[in-house]
């Protein structure tokens, strides 16, 4: 029984990070001005579940990697959006 519920938990923990793009992902991400409430939403709801420490020595390689693409995806909707 217990070995069950662990199983579910384990599935419960993964289903909750599925909607987390690996940092490849972030890479290719399919950035669209016409998609960009959409997808602007998806990447803070990112941000906030990472929940980076913002100084970035604190952070290991991987995690600083991740950050800034992450940072640089938001930021160019900022710059090639809202331009006008």
């Amino acid at each position: 029984m217990k070995s069950l519920l662990l199983v579910f938990c384990m599935f419960g923990i993964t289903g909750c990070n599925s909607n987390i793009p690996t940092y490849q992902q972030l890479v290719d991400y399919p950035v669209s001005c016409s998609k960009a409430d959409e997808q602007l939403k998806h990447l803070k709801e990112v941000q906030q579940f990472k929940n980076f420490n913002p100084d970035p020595d604190f952070l290991s390689e991987e995690d600083r990697a991740y950050n800034g693409r992450l940072k640089a995806t938001i930021w160019w909707y900022a710059y090639r959006c809202n331009k006008s």
